[in-house]
C-alpha cells in the first residue's frame, strides 16, 4: 500500500515546488510568486514500475494560522481532546466561511501517514508558523520539516532548527526545489524509512531506482554530447572558390549552429525541461535572447579558450572556421600541416601551395578552439539541467566557466579522428562505437570531478 504524505505549509513557501521537483515533472500544479496560488487538493503517485510507493497530496497554504489557532481554543472548541476537534470544526461555519482554504488543508490531516511540513527558510520563525506547528502536532502524525530555498545561507538557519528541536523535530531535512541536489531527497526517503519500517525494504528499492533514473539521465546526456562533438568534428563544407564566399560560411556556421541546437532540445526533453528554460544559447534566435554567438571571438574568451592570435584577430572567415584542402588527411599532412588549426589569415600564406599540391577544391571545418568551446558548453548544461529543480521559474543562462587542460588534451585525439572521418556527420554512431565510447567516457570523468572535487 502507498505511503501516504501530506504537503503542507503557509501560503508560498514552495508546495507545490518541492512535489514538482520530486515527480521531474514541471506540469504538475501551479507555481507562481503569488501568494495563495494552490487553491484546492491534489494528490499524484511516484512508482516504481506499477507499483505506487508514495502519494504526495499538495494542499492550499495556511493563510490565517494565528486566527485558526485563537479558533480552536475558542469556548466552541476549547472541550474538545487529540484530533476531535477536527471534524467540529470542519462541519461548523468557519470552514465554509474565513477558514475555508485551511479546512481543506484540515480534512486531509487524518488520513495521511506522514506529514511533510515545508519552510521557506528565507523566513524567520514568526508566531504564524508556530502556531501551524502547534496545529499540525495536535492530530499526532509524524511531521518531517522541509527547510526550502536552502541552496543559499540562510540567518534564518540556526533558529528554525531551535525552534523544531523544541518540538521534537529533529530530522530536518534540506531539500531546495531550484537547486536540486539527489543527496537531499536520499535523505528524506530515509527519514520516511525510519518513520515507515514496514516499508523499509520497498522505500530502499525507491531510493535505488531513483538514484539509477539520475545515473541513466547523467549518461545519456553525455552520450548526446558526444554525437554533438563528434558530428561538429566531422563536419565539412567544400568552397566553390578560395578564400570561400560569405554565402558558404554562413551555410557552414549554420549548420553547426543547428547541431547545437538539436543537441540542447533533447538535452532539455531528457530532464523534463521546457525551452524556455535555457536562454543562453546562441542557436535559437527566438524573442531575440539568445546571446554569445558560437562563431563570435569573444565567446572564446569569456570562456578562457585560448587560441593563436590569427585565430581571434582578423580572421576573414571568423574565428571558428578552419581550411582544409581536399585529399589532405590530418594524420599524414606535412608539407602544410601549419594551415591546419589555422584561419585565413594564416592560410593565405599557402594558397599558392595548396592549390598546385591537390585538387584546388577546399573545405571549411572546425577549428580546436570552437570544438573545445562546444565542449564546454554542452558539459556547463548537463550540470545545470542534473541539478535543476523542476520548480525553477528563472531561465538558465549559460555561464562561461575555465577549460579543464586535462579533459582538453584527452579529447583533443577524437577531435582529430572525426576530422578524418566527414562521413560521421551524415550517421548517427552506435553507442558501441570506440570513439564515441572513448569522448563519453572523458566527458563523464569530467563531470565526476566537478561534482566531487
Amino acid at each position: 500500500m502507498s505511503i501516504s504524505l501530506l504537503v503542507v505549509g503557509h501560503a508560498n513557501t514552495g508546495k507545490t515546488s518541492l512535489i514538482r521537483t520530486l515527480l521531474r515533472r514541471h506540469d504538475f500544479g501551479e507555481v507562481n510568486d503569488r501568494a495563495g496560488t494552490t487553491r484546492h487538493v491534489e494528490s499524484v503517485n511516484i512508482q516504481i514500475g506499477k507499483q505506487s510507493v508514495l502519494t504526495l497530496t499538495d494542499t492550499p497554504g495556511f493563510e490565517d494560522s494565528i486566527g485558526l489557532w485563537q479558533i480552536r481554543h475558542s469556548a466552541a472548541f476549547h472541550s474538545y481532546q487529540g484530533t476531535d476537534w477536527l471534524q467540529a470544526f470542519n462541519e461548523s461555519h468557519f470552514a465554509q466561511d474565513e477558514f475555508e482554504q485551511e479546512a481543506k488543508i484540515l480534512r486531509q490531516l487524518t488520513q495521511c501517514d506522514i506529514i511533510l511540513y515545508v519552510i521557506d527558510l528565507r523566513q524567520a520563525p514568526l508566531g504564524k508558523y508556530l502556531d501551524e506547528l502547534a496545529l499540525l502536532a495536535s492530530v499526532n502524525k509524524p511531521i518531517i520539516p522541509i527547510l526550502n530555498f536552502s541552496a543559499a545561507d540562510s540567518i534564518h538557519m540556526e533558529a528554525w532548527r531551535k525552534v523544531l528541536a523544541e518540538r521534537h523535530l529533529h530530522a530536518v531535512i534540506k531539500y531546495d526545489t531550484v537547486a536540486f541536489y539527489f543527496e537531499d531527497e536520499k535523505r528524506l526517503y530515509q527519514s520516511i524509512q525510519s518513520l515507515m519500517p514496514e516499508d523499509y525494504d520497498l522505500i530502499t528499492l525507491l531510493i535505488q531506482n531513483r538514484e539509477g533514473a539520475a545515473q541513466l539521465r547523467r549518461s545519456m546526456a553525455c552520450n548526446l554530447l558526444s554525437d554533438l562533438l563528434l558530428k561538429a568534428a566531422s563536419t565539412r563544407l567544400a568552397c566553390s572558390s578560395y578564400p570561400p564566399q560569405n554565402e558558404e560560411v554562413r551555410l557552414f556556421e549554420d549548420e553547426i549552429r543547428t547541431l547545437e541546437r538539436d543537441y540542447t532540445s533533447q538535452l532539455l526533453r531528457l530532464y523534463e525541461f521546457q525551452p524556455e528554460d535555457l536562454i543562453a544559447s546562441p542557436l535559437d534566435i527566438q524573442n531575440a535572447r539568445w546571446e554569445q554567438d558560437l562563431f563570435d571571438a569573444d565567446t572564446l574568451k569569456e570562456w578562457g579558450i585560448e587560441t593563436s592570435t590569427s585565430a581571434l584577430t582578423g580572421a576573414a572567415i571568423g574565428a571558428g572556421i578552419d581550411v582544409m584542402s581536399a585529399g589532405l588527411t590530418l594524420g599524414t599532412a606535412t608539407t602544410i600541416g601549419a594551415i591546419l588549426g589555422a584561419t585565413w589569415k594564416t592560410g593565405q600564406h599557402y594558397k599558392d601551395t595548396l592549390k598546385s599540391k591537390f585538387t584546388k577544391q577546399h573545405f571549411l571545418c572546425l577549428d580546436q578552439a570552437t570544438l573545445t568551446l562546444l565542449c564546454l558548453r554542452g558539459i556547463n548544461a548537463i550540470q545545470h539541467f542534473h541539478q535543476r529543480g523542476h520548480a525553477s521559474q528563472q531561465a538558465y543562462q549559460l555561464s562561461p566557466k575555465s577549460p579543464s587542460s586535462n579533459l582538453l588534451d584527452r579529447i583533443k585525439p577524437y577531435f582529430k579522428q572525426a576530422q578524418q572521418h566527414p562521413e560521421w556527420s551524415q550517421q548517427d554512431l552506435p553507442d558501441d562505437h570506440p570513439s564515441k565510447q572513448g569522448v563519453k567516457r572523458q566527458l563523464e570523468e569530467t563531470i565526476d570531478s566537478l561534482h566531487h572535487p
